[in-house]
């Protein structure tokens, strides 16, 4: 893992599940050879390093999200693993979001996504869990510094011209990856992330005031780059 500073702050203030940690990887291995699953060291990665993590946001608490991957007890008992085949690729469920009506999942890859049970499909929303974290503990290191969020989110419908608007802005690379990007300039955060329902993007503003985040947000309508 390689994180952020601000991660690693972010992280020694979480609560983590006693339930849902197992440190020894042959443990993990061991139980997904009894179920006949391929070893995928992302999968052990996750259990290992986030299975238990409660992902929190200061005066957030509507979008707490719980890892959930494998209990220890699940491990006693050889429970078998509930997982999701789609056009070749294995996903396991991964987590519950306090408010959020999705299923979350990681696939043999380590990406995170959501799952549609009726459609059966899955919208991959972060590269890896290792993201995710990062976009949660920006959102946190935001609200800890009062700054304001427009409590809006916004469809993006011209990236080109959005990138040209923000070419002078501060690209965050540790928190973004193809689902997430994070931008800033002396007065604006801008996200601009995936939405959990269709793979296509939204835009997020927080800044030192309303005002600030309402003009540029304005500014983006104009030009027609978001709706």
């Amino acid at each position: 893992m390689r994180f952020s500073k601000n991660v690693s702050t972010y992280l020694d203030n979480l609560f983590r599940d006693e339930d849902l940690i197992i440190s020894n990887r042959q443990v993990i291995a061991d139980y997904l050879k009894s179920q006949n699953i391929p070893v995928f060291d992302k999968i052990i990665e996750f259990q290992t390093n986030f299975s238990g993590l409660q992902l929190t946001i200061t005066n957030k608490p509507n979008s707490t999200f719980k890892a959930i991957l494998f209990y220890k007890e699940d491990i006693k008992q050889d429970t078998p693993i509930d997982t999701i085949k789609l056009d070749g690729q294995l996903y396991f469920y991964c987590g519950d979001h306090s408010t959020a009506q999705f299923c979350f999942v990681i696939d043999e890859n380590g990406q995170i996504g959501t799952y549609d049970v009726y459609d059966e499909t899955v919208n991959i929303i972060s590269s890896s869990f290792d993201k995710f974290i990062e976009t949660y503990a920006f959102e946190d290191f935001l609200r800890q510094n009062n700054k304001y969020e427009l409590p809006y989110f916004y469809n993006l419908i011209d990236n080109r011209n959005f990138e040209l608007v923000t070419q002078d802005f501060i690209r965050h690379e540790f928190a973004s990856d193809n689902y997430h990007k994070w931008l800033s300039n002396d007065h604006l955060f801008i996200h601009q992330g995936t939405w959990y329902d269709k793979p296509s993007y939204f835009i997020h503003v927080y800044g030192d005031d309303r005002k600030q985040c309402e003009t540029f947000i304005q500014h983006l309508k104009d030009k027609l780059i978001i709706s």
